[in-house]
């Protein structure tokens, strides 16, 4: 298992900068090749490598089963 391999959970938003997710305490951009509008404004769980100071290379993105607008 890579170093750079991380699990992050957080809000999912569709911004300027392309995907981000809101955890706590940081702000990661998310880079995905697989669709994922579906789970834009939800409670996400995030696994893949850092690539840069703030970006995510996702390998999965799957629902808390919390929703943002209705938690």
């Amino acid at each position: 298992m890579s170093a750079n391999r991380i699990r992050v959970s957080g809000q999912l938003s569709l911004g300027s900068r392309g995907l981000t997710l809101r955890t706590e305490d940081a702000l990661w951009i998310i880079e995905s090749d697989e669709p994922v509008d579906r789970f834009v404004g939800d409670e996400v769980i995030v696994e893949g490598n850092v690539i840069g100071l703030d970006r995510l290379r996702a390998d999965w993105i799957g629902s808390t089963g919390e929703h943002a607008q209705g938690a």
